[in-house]
């Protein structure tokens, strides 16, 4: 997507439950209060009701959101494609859906107050202000105009992590960072530790982390650095493979010319990146 899509591209939500009259109903009314024009808001159920929950309205209406004039609405198989998210209130309703058809899908398991014995409005106001507290999450992730990167190799452990740890330095905040691996190790290569911070970057905080779907979805560049076919190919997503040595089991004499390539490779992206967006 160009700099110019980017500036008019309006990031659209779609929210989920069975019935559509409750819990999904008040998310989008939450989130068109939140977000005005921001957002594109929609909301449908996997089986429709008859109407919205009126409790479920009231509890909206006290802190200025509106469900009034809303009616449960089905699945438009079409715009489960389309939108940019696609947030689905409860496990009953993510049953049916399949994830592989739609865009980044999440599953909001909201609190239910009556496991604990509370019933009516006292109920409601609680659902309605876990879901606010998520709602206004997700705002900021929609409109948050950055670029994402993704970094992934296998462990996520090496490389990616010296990629992102670069890249979270060198941009300032400016671009988004993510990083992978499609077999994560349980901690962080020592050495790629060590030599990062002989170069003024602490990464001792980061943490390998598995490879998901909804990342890459969620990215706008994506770059492997050894994961092969593990890595999800979408359309719109800007793919690189840098070709890099594995620093596993080497010592710290070879990973420091992997480091300075990296860093290399890192601070030609953000000035492409950054240009791109200016």
């Amino acid at each position: 997507m160009t700099a110019e899509q980017q500036a008019h591209h309006v990031p659209s939500v779609l929210f989920v439950c069975v019935k559509n009259g409750g819990k999904s109903q008040m998310a989008a009314a939450l989130m068109r209060l939140h977000a005005g024009d921001a957002v594109a808001v929609h909301s449908a159920g996997t089986t429709p009701g008859s109407a919205v929950n009126a409790l479920a309205a009231e509890a909206v209406a006290e802190v200025g959101a509106d469900m009034s004039g809303e009616t449960p609405t089905a699945i438009d198989p079409d715009l489960l494609r389309q939108v940019d998210r696609v947030i689905v209130l409860g496990d009953e309703a993510a049953g049916e859906i399949d994830d592989d058809e739609v865009s980044a899908l999440e599953i909001w398991r909201t609190d239910e107050p009556s496991h604990r014995g509370i019933e009516g409005m006292e109920r409601m106001r609680l659902v309605r202000d876990d879901i606010d507290r998520r709602v206004r999450t997700l705002l900021a992730e929609l409109t948050d105009s950055r670029p994402r990167v993704l970094f992934v190799c296998v462990h996520n452990a090496g490389r990616s992590q010296m990629a992102a740890g670069y890249l979270s330095h060198l941009a300032g905040g400016r671009i988004d960072v993510l990083s992978a691996g499609s077999a994560p190790k349980d901690q962080i290569n020592p050495v790629a530790v060590e030599v990062m911070a002989e170069d003024g970057v602490d990464i001792t905080s980061a943490t390998p982390k598995i490879l998901t779907t909804d990342a890459v979805r969620a990215s706008d560049v994506v770059i492997t650095m050894g994961c092969g076919d593990a890595c999800p190919v979408f359309p719109g997503k800007r793919y690189e493979d840098w070709d890099l040595a594995d620093p596993a089991g080497q010592g710290i004499e070879a990973v420091r010319p992997i480091r300075d390539e990296i860093k290399r490779r890192v601070t030609a992206l953000i000035s492409e990146l950054l240009e791109t967006e200016s």
